[in-house]
């Protein structure tokens, strides 16, 4: 898309004149300063467990990557990473992230109660909740995030959904599978919509449905039928139609980009396979495949969950490797990330409760005395361990249960990602440093924060004595923890 390019180089240009300021993400195109050659590449997909951060079953080092969110005004902010949410991420050769882009699908209130089919309305589109390890698409289940089950989501309800876009041929219609519907304290504005866009016409195009929600786009835009997109729309603009678009991004990948990186991998639901074709969609994004590659075409035809990892041919998207997601990640395919794993460091857990229950990367365990392992039931509660949990979630929660826990105490700190909580004893604006009053275990942390640092709260807003939770890494030589995140606990 025309619009798609300028809007990447305004937002380079937006975070070159803004990224001093303390708490600013970065902002940037899709293309980084220093990575797009030299064996880089690109990863969509959902995030499945933080290691750094997983994103379907592989692992990239994110210690230093900036976590961003893109506005409806094209500037970038940090985001904070959470489990399920669609991302986009750019990486070195190494696996190591330089570049971490929270994409949600949908901004805006919910337009329906969930129905018997586990689906409900957002912004007039239609999302459907994995709430069953038995789908038959195999997706990861729905993280719901302010909610303890679907039947809680109201009508009006201000959410945000990230999953994957899969053509439904009996609702004739494109529906996001959710991976993540996280409620929101505030209403949206605007508001975001997303989808595949069904046709095109002289008054707009209709996403998800050839009678679906009529879009009017910035001038300039150059959409075609199949596309993925994202569109910024003001919530008065609403009840309109067409509803005019302020601000149009894309949502999956295009051929120009594998001309910058040496892979590309695009995760989710395979829609409209056509065998003869030998081409398949995903996220909005139409796939070759070439006669030498070998494919599952039973789950390419049920709309199962895949991996494509694509390679230039002139103009078109050809997929040089296909993966598919097994129920049990066996013989014939991957696990893909449809098993949870979480690694940090943490101290306070009570590892004698039964079941123990703690945080770890922002995401609630529950670990039932069997799946512990032995050095974990010594450790003490004023010590930092090194924790890997692999789990599944709870139905309808943000819950992981784990199947299995390994602790570590004598794990070198240096460069691991460490979790505290406490309450906030000093805060100085001006160096961007604070120290915390550790309320698990005993002791203080001084901590620093940079531009890439995730606030949910201005820095300046954080009153003394405010309970935190923080996440952050210790860099080689250094006493201060390097925060990527801070949250308030209430």
């Amino acid at each position: 898309m025309r619009a798609r390019v300028m809007d990447k180089w305004l937002g380079w240009l937006w975070v070159l004149m803004s990224c001093w300021l303390a708490g600013c993400g970065g902002a940037g195109s899709d293309l980084v300063a220093g990575v797009g050659s030299g064996g880089s590449g690109v990863a969509s997909g959902s995030v499945s467990g933080f290691g750094s951060v997983i994103v379907d079953g592989v692992e990239y080092d994110d210690a230093s990557a900036p976590h961003l969110v893109e506005n409806g005004n094209g500037s970038w902010v940090n985001a904070d990473v959470k489990l399920g949410q669609r991302v986009r991420l750019v990486y070195s050769s190494s696996q190591v992230a330089q570049r971490v882009e929270v994409q949600a699908q949908l901004r805006g209130p919910v337009g329906s109660v969930v129905d018997a089919n586990g689906r409900v309305q957002v912004l007039g589109q239609t999302v459907r909740l994995v709430t069953s390890s038995s789908d038959a698409s195999l997706s990861s289940l729905t993280v719901l995030d302010g909610y303890t089950t679907g039947s809680g989501i109201a009508v009006g309800d201000e959410v945000e959904v990230h999953g994957a876009w899969a053509y439904d041929s009996a609702l004739a219609r494109y529906v996001l599978v959710a991976t993540r519907l996280e409620k929101l304290a505030t209403a949206a504005d605007p508001v975001l919509l997303g989808g595949v866009v069904a046709s095109v016409g002289s008054t707009g195009v209709r996403l998800n449905e050839v009678t679906g929600t009529l879009l009017s786009l910035p001038a300039g835009s150059s959409v075609s039928v199949g596309d993925g997109l994202r569109a910024w729309v003001a919530r008065s603009a609403l009840a309109s139609s067409p509803v005019v678009v302020s601000r149009l991004a894309g949502s999956g990948t295009t051929a120009a980009e594998l001309a910058s990186f040496s892979a590309i991998t695009l995760s989710g639901l395979a829609s409209n396979y056509d065998p003869v074709a030998r081409t398949v969609q995903i996220q909005g994004v139409t796939l070759s495949l070439p006669a030498g590659l070998s494919v599952d075409a039973a789950a390419l035809t049920a709309g199962q969950f895949v991996s494509v990892t694509l390679s230039p041919s002139g103009t078109a998207l050809v997929a040089s490797a296909l993966s598919v997601r097994t129920s049990n990640g066996g013989s014939g395919g991957k696990d893909l990330g449809r098993t949870i794993t979480l690694k940090g460091v943490v101290r306070g857990v009570d590892w004698s409760a039964s079941p123990v229950s703690f945080s770890l990367r922002g995401t609630p365990v529950q670990a039932a005395q069997g799946t512990l392992a032995a050095a974990c039931l010594s450790v003490g509660s004023n010590v930092d361990v090194a924790v890997q949990v692999t789990g599944a979630l709870v139905p309808g929660s943000s819950t992981v249960v784990a199947t299995a826990v390994s602790c570590s105490a004598s794990a070198a700190l240096t460069g691991e990602v460490l979790e505290y909580q406490g309450q906030l004893s000093q805060l100085n604006l001006d160096a961007q440093t604070l120290m915390i009053q550790l309320t698990r275990g005993s002791g203080l942390i001084q901590a620093r924060w940079d531009e890439k640092t995730y606030f949910d709260k201005r820095p300046a807003s954080l009153p003394i004595g405010q309970k935190v939770e923080v996440e952050g890494v210790f860099d080689q030589g250094s006493a201060l923890l390097r925060l990527t995140r801070v949250r308030q606990v209430n």
